[in-house]
């Protein structure tokens, strides 16, 4: 009997997370499907060292029962919990295993704490990864140029390519209820075994709810396409400055538009200059905001056809 809860369920286009031990649940919700696709941005091997650390603390942990040899394994499993919500079900589940293994006498020690299902996470996931990635592109990718349904390529993929175990997701049973989730939902909730039910949950709602993807034209990852379907950047992966492609994009968008522009080249470079003047004290930053607001509405006229661009040039020069 688990003395922890970890269930999940989306509504109002939500993903809904409820998990801890049953004295103290934590909560966390996000715009569906944001956890599937956070999944596989995840590197999961930069976490193969720690991973190995914890497989072996267990392998000392069935000869020495040391609880420093737990306490490696949870603060990894911690660690993972961090970086996705989908380890907290492995977290807990393995927290149980461990105050289980203190009341044991120790001959099932092994089959209580099975360390290969530690040792496979970074290639089970990685493997996971490619097969949700396939999927998407031979199914919800917005961009395949095929007038056939959702349900149509699925049902054509899986014909072709369904027995292929380790290139295809295979879908399994799910441990699901039908329940009161608030005042006024009532929706399926899962209740994970494994951090594999996690991942079929989301990925057969995306199927079943023709959530179509897009690749995002920065970091070449997919994202789901809402609305009417025509942006091009996704809003999850982020630069060192936490900035998401859609914000990253709009400016290398503009960037490009400005290439050929020349009457915004030289005004850009005159902005610079005097910009500079402002860090050696030539001139305050009041007297550039009022420069800037003249040199606008000059180039504006430029922009208009009512002076040339090197009577603008000429201006710059001598405001």
């Amino acid at each position: 009997m688990n003395h922890y809860t970890f269930k999940t369920y989306i509504s109002n286009r939500r993903e809904h997370f409820c998990y801890g031990p049953d004295s103290s649940l934590a909560k966390k919700d996000f715009p569906f499907p944001e956890s599937l696709l956070r999944l596989l941005r995840l590197d999961i091997w930069k976490y193969e060292p720690m991973i190995k650390n914890m497989e072996k603390a267990v392998l000392r942990f069935y000869q020495t029962r040391d609880s420093q040899d737990a306490a490696i394994v949870l603060a990894g499993l911690d660690e993972l919990a961090e970086a996705h919500i989908y380890f907290h079900q492995l977290r807990l589940d393995w927290l149980q295993r461990f105050n289980q293994a203190a009341n044991s006498d120790g001959s099932d020690l092994i089959d209580l704490l099975p360390r290969k299902d530690l040792t496979h996470i970074p290639s089970n996931l990685d493997t996971m990864q490619r097969q949700i990635q396939r999927l998407f592109q031979e199914v919800l990718d917005i961009d395949l140029g095929k007038k056939a349904s959702v349900q149509e390529l699925m049902a054509s993929y899986y014909k072709r390519e369904g027995s292929d175990t380790l290139n295809t997701f295979q879908f399994c049973v799910l441990p699901l209820k039908f329940e009161l989730v608030d005042s006024h939902t009532f929706t399926e909730v899962l209740y994970p075994k494994t951090i594999y039910d996690l991942i079929d949950y989301f990925l057969r709602e995306c199927v079943q709810r023709e959530q179509r993807m897009r690749v995002c034209k920065n970091c070449g990852l997919y994202f789901a396409v809402k609305g009417r379907g025509t942006a091009e950047y996704c809003d999850v992966t982020t630069d060192e400055k936490g900035r998401v492609c859609k914000e990253i994009g709009a400016f290398v968008h503009w960037s490009q538009s400005k290439e050929n522009d020349e009457i915004f080249k030289v005004y850009r470079r005159e902005y610079k200059k005097r910009f500079a003047w402002t860090k050696t004290g030539k001139i305050t930053p009041a007297t550039l905001y009022a420069w800037g607001e003249r040199a606008r509405e000059k180039k504006a006229e430029c922009e208009a056809g009512k002076i040339s661009l090197e009577e603008y040039q000429e201006w710059l020069k001598n405001s």
